[in-house]
Parts: structure tokens; C-alpha cells; sequence
């Protein structure tokens, strides 16, 4: 395991400290905890963000394709009318 030096202000570091003793653990412990924690959340926040992205594409792709299908198409009929053909 690497051992590290880091500069936190005073204050920082009593709340750490109070932290560590409510939960009865070291500061190091508390400060790898907090480390791994904030290291997900920031994961997720990009996962979170690469799905909104993800589906305004598919949005904008579906309006594309939206403007080259004939006005008074039924989706539903046509894909029932699909079904029933590979049933066949």
C-alpha cells in the first residue's frame, strides 16, 4: 500500500477527523472510503451523462428518420403485417 503526503486546510481535517471518530475508524481509513466513494459518484455522473447523450442521438435519429416516412403511415399495421408474413 503507498503512503502519501497531502495538505488539507486545519478545519478540513478536524471534520475529517470527527468524521473518522463517528464512525470509528482511522483517518486513513475514512479518507480511502471518501476517496473510493467520490470516485464512483463521479463515474456514474459520466455513465449518467453518456446515456443522455446516447438518447438525445436516438431522439434526433428517429425525428430523421420521421421526416422521410409518408404522412398517415401506421407503424402498428405494418409491423402486424410483418409478423403475420414470417409466421406464414
Amino acid at each position: 500500500m503507498a503512503r502519501i503526503n497531502i495538505t488539507i486546510p486545519d478545519g478540513l481535517l478536524e471534520e475529517v477527523d470527527q468524521a473518522a471518530e463517528s464512525l470509528g475508524t482511522s483517518r486513513s481509513g475514512f479518507l480511502q472510503e471518501a476517496g473510493a466513494c467520490y470516485i464512483t459518484q463521479m463515474a456514474e455522473a459520466r455513465e449518467r451523462e453518456q446515456r443522455a447523450r446516447d438518447i438525445d442521438a436516438a431522439i434526433a435519429h428517429a425525428r430523421t428518420v420521421a421526416a422521410t416516412v409518408a404522412p398517415g403511415f401506421d407503424a402498428t399495421a405494418h409491423i402486424r403485417h410483418d409478423r403475420e408474413r414470417d409466421e406464414k
